[in-house]
């Protein structure tokens, strides 16, 4: 199936604070998404295109989430790596008041979706899909993600 746009990149959890004040001392949090790759599939598939995403989820209950929330929204995940060895990331957010920045910890160091490389990827994928959707932000994350993200760049 051709796609109409493909991206590619990390998926984390993301547990927004549902109380102000300082990370540490927050009892609840909501649970979400967070990802610029998996917002725009998202995004494009809500106004009826179709879109694939390509990443890399741990093994854990946080990659279950993330893949069963992003394929509930029309897109396809089954070009999606699951990974026993390494985790899913996740980041923290505080609540800001008077539009003050929010406090943001990132725990994805080593995270399944830092280690996907050019060998994880059907370079014919990119051939097949009208548009690529790349950022920087996924490439920074190790030198295999760059080296994908350059080849897909390439192979697109």
């Amino acid at each position: 199936m051709t796609l109409d746009a493909l991206t590619i990149g990390e998926t984390m959890v993301l547990f927004v604070a549902e109380t102000p004040g300082p990370l540490a001392r927050v009892e609840r949090f909501g649970k979400r998404l967070a990802g610029a790759d998996s917002n725009v599939a998202i995004g494009l598939a809500r106004l009826g295109l179709r879109v694939g995403w390509v990443s890399r989820l741990g093994g854990d209950s946080f990659g279950t989430f993330v893949r069963e929330c992003i394929e509930r929204e029309g897109v396809d995940c089954s070009r999606v790596a699951l990974d026993a060895q390494r985790s899913t990331g996740f980041m923290l957010k505080s609540r800001a008041e008077s539009g003050a920045d929010p406090v943001i910890e990132y725990h994805r160091r080593g995270s399944a979706a830092s280690v996907l490389a050019i060998a994880d990827v059907d370079p014919a994928l990119y051939r097949s899909t009208r548009h690529l959707h790349a950022t920087g932000i996924f490439a920074a994350l190790s030198d295999s993600t760059l080296e994908l993200i350059e080849h897909a760049m390439r192979g697109a």
